[in-house]
């Protein structure tokens, strides 16, 4: 087998993840996650390379350091592959974005909420996309079996999730939902990672990230996910998008958690439903690139 390893110092101020200011990875947190979703699909370590979601072979520790081991990703980045050519063509876009909800819902099937979806974390292993890096991740809490309001379980329940107390602003800027940015008030942990997702596609699609931050500050933020005009905007920009994609963007980019799309409407969206996929060619980028 294939693997790659990692070493990470166990010092937690010592972490590679720069977040507004704070270091905020957690590698035993993102052990236990990876351990955790694998377990709950009833997988062994590195069984299912199409889980979406990168699997841990094994772990070894000294008094400074842990050794990963993981499985390898042959083609790197997905923000590499974007970066170099530019936007996609939608049945393109359509490919990754199909995996990448489905490795979302293995997250949520686990009761686990990413919390630093982007580009940059999801790897390419000959066509099919990973998702890495479950050093910010949460464990989503759900309502306990007795129906306790002040009382807290895991997916295992059954029942319906409750949301999340404010844990300060994590992520990169470009995908941080505005709930998160604004940190006030509790929040719908999958609700999140769905946001970063809607980010991913516009990149996918349009070539850049809307906006800097999800802020009132932010013109394109308001223009987008405030006034609904998104559309205008790509427009303006001269990278118009088709009508069923703008209306699926539109959808995911509110900014009331509860005036968004939800997880199953966006799997159910006509965009993604559609059966026109085009797979990837690495070996010659610009045939898919636009």
């Amino acid at each position: 087998m294939t693997y790659v390893r990692m070493c990470m110092q166990t010092n937690q101020s010592r972490l590679f993840m720069y977040v507004c200011g704070q270091s905020r990875e957690d590698p035993l947190q993102e052990i236990s996650a990876m351990q955790l979703v694998h377990r709950l699909q009833g997988m062994e370590p590195g069984e299912d390379e199409s889980s979406r979601v990168l699997s841990l072979l094994d772990v070894l520790s000294d008094s400074n350091y842990l050794f990963i081991f993981m499985p390898y990703c042959n083609s790197g980045e997905l923000y590499t592959h974007v970066e170099a050519g530019g936007r996609l063509l939608e049945p393109l876009a359509r490919y990754f974005f199909k995996q990448l909800l489905d490795g979302l819902l293995k997250l949520q099937k686990a009761g686990v909420c990413h919390r630093d979806m982007s580009l940059e974390n999801i790897l390419v292993h000959d066509s099919d996309i990973v998702i890495i890096d479950l050093g910010m991740c949460l464990r989503v809490p759900f309502t306990p079996a007795d129906g306790n309001p002040n009382g807290a379980a895991d997916v295992t329940s059954r029942t319906l999730r409750k949301l999340i107390l404010p844990q300060g602003q994590c992520g990169k800027p470009n995908y941080i939902a505005p709930e998160i940015v604004e940190n006030i008030l509790p929040f719908d942990g999958f609700a999140i990672d769905t946001w970063a997702a809607g980010v991913i596609l516009f990149i996918f699609l349009v070539g850049i990230p809307p906006w800097d931050w999800a802020t009132l500050d932010d013109a394109r933020f308001r223009m987008i996910a405030l006034d609904g005009r998104l559309d205008e905007m790509l427009r303006q920009w001269g990278r118009p998008i088709s009508s069923s994609a703008s209306d699926l963007l539109q959808g995911i980019f509110r900014r009331d958690p509860r005036e968004r799309l939800t997880f199953g409407q966006i799997m159910d969206h006509p965009w993604v439903r559609s059966t026109e996929v085009h797979l990837p060619e690495f070996q010659s980028s610009a045939s898919y690139m636009r």
